[in-house]
């Protein structure tokens, strides 16, 4: 089953209707079409002032995390009012002056907190957000929610308050890109492609799990297509429901738009659009490499993510998966004669061979995994949890990535 997704504006009232129309099976693709297509439709506008508003948020961000405190004032209108938590629980509310002066030591330097946007609905000229502050120090993670109103043309908060939550997972504010295709027919035919939903599912639960933040990226940003959404699985079911997630794959990012200073890792998810689209991204092959080779970050792949991995070279011009153990979907488990085969730009076991990959496969429907290094790749969606697992297991024994945090503050 595949679909892509547009706006989420609606998407809560559309999708429980979907499921009393269709029960707990595979939702069908004709009706998801169109009840998405009236969401979209509902809020033609969203995507234009969503970016604005997400711009309006990422000020405030930054500004947070490195001490700009001009850059966080912008964000907010001269009379925003923030209620913050107090003493004993009490809530606490102060002014953006107020506010902003405790950003005001060591201007530029990062301070620790780690932020990320979660959410973004609009409703003519006005808005509301959400968004996960961590911090690595105390541990600490709160959820910001932030109500904004358009104004002359300008976005800005009118409103902020946030909660401290406590998290059994470790908060040590690094974070991972998974990194998923816009290409949702495959060149040539009228079949359609798409990232695997449980695959998605499988890396955004453990990632988070383990206390690692999640970014979503593909080559184009914005809406992806999904596969196999299968709503009888009680896990992808509770992601199908799950605003935030759900806002983060209609509102990727571009490879452009992230530093690979933020980021411990990258993972090529798969599904049939991973092999369109990925392997011959100049942005994204330089974003992949400057993470191995300056970062000494973890490059990944499971199932077809693995064909991500086939035209990426390092600095010394060697392809990356040169003399390293390496696997992906294999040429064994495909149908070599079918449409979808045939509209294949390549196949991922010969171009990693002809990289001087050394390429292996396990049993079909079982996992299998390959950890050579800092590069780890899974041979199908059932490898997704392993090779999670190890990441997180390289990570973790690895130093943290950012900085201590100083004092936490919401």
């Amino acid at each position: 089953m595949l679909f892509c997704l547009p706006s989420f504006a609606s998407f809560r009232p559309l999708a429980a209707l979907a499921q009393r129309l269709t029960g707990a099976g595979l939702w069908s693709l004709t009706l998801l079409a169109s009840l998405f297509l009236a969401s979209a439709e509902a809020s033609a506008a969203a995507p234009n002032e969503s970016a604005r508003v997400a711009a309006v948020i990422q000020d405030y961000l930054d500004g947070s995390s490195y001490n700009r405190s001009e850059q966080l004032r912008r964000a907010f209108h001269a009379d925003a009012r923030l209620y913050l938590n107090g003493k004993d629980g009490a809530m606490r509310e102060v002014g953006i002056e107020d506010y902003a002066a405790w950003f005001s030591k060591s201007p530029g330097q990062f301070n620790g907190r780690v932020g990320s946007l979660l959410n973004v609905q609009v409703d003519g000229d006005i808005a509301s957000a959400k968004a996960e502050i961590v911090m690595s120090r105390e541990p600490a993670r709160f959820v910001d929610l932030f109500l904004l109103r358009r104004s002359e043309g300008q976005w800005k908060i009118i409103s902020k308050t946030a909660t401290r939550h406590a998290t059994p997972a470790p908060t040590h504010g690094r974070q991972v890109l998974l990194v998923v295709s816009n290409v949702s027919k495959m060149p040539g035919t009228a079949l359609s492609s798409g990232n695997s939903f449980v695959e998605l599912v499988h890396a955004y639960a453990q990632f988070r799990a383990a206390g690692y933040g999640v970014q979503f990226i593909s080559p184009e940003g914005g809406a992806v297509p999904l596969a196999y959404v299968d709503t009888s699985d009680a896990e992808q079911r509770s992601r199908v429901y799950d605003a935030d997630f759900m806002w983060s794959l209609a509102h990727t990012r571009k490879p452009e738009e992230v530093k690979a200073e933020d980021y411990a890792a990258l993972m090529y998810i798969g599904g049939s659009a991973a092999m369109f689209g990925l392997a011959d991204n100049p942005a994204l092959r330089t974003l992949a490499a400057r993470l191995y080779e300056q970062q000494q970050a973890v490059i990944a792949a499971v199932c077809h993510g693995s064909a991500g991995l086939a035209d990426l070279m390092l600095a010394d011009g060697s392809a990356l998966v040169s003399g390293k153990r390496v696997t992906g979907y294999p040429d064994a488990f495909e149908n070599k004669n079918a449409p979808y085969y045939k509209s294949f730009p390549f196949s991922i076991e010969q171009r990693l061979q002809e990289r001087k990959g050394l390429f292996t496969q396990g049993p079909r429907n079982q996992s299998h995994v390959e950890v050579d290094g800092r590069l780890i790749t899974g041979m199908s969606w059932e490898s997704t949890r392993d090779v999670v697992a190890a990441i997180v297991r390289q990570l973790d024994a690895g130093k943290p990535a950012t900085a201590d945090a100083g004092a936490a503050r919401p």
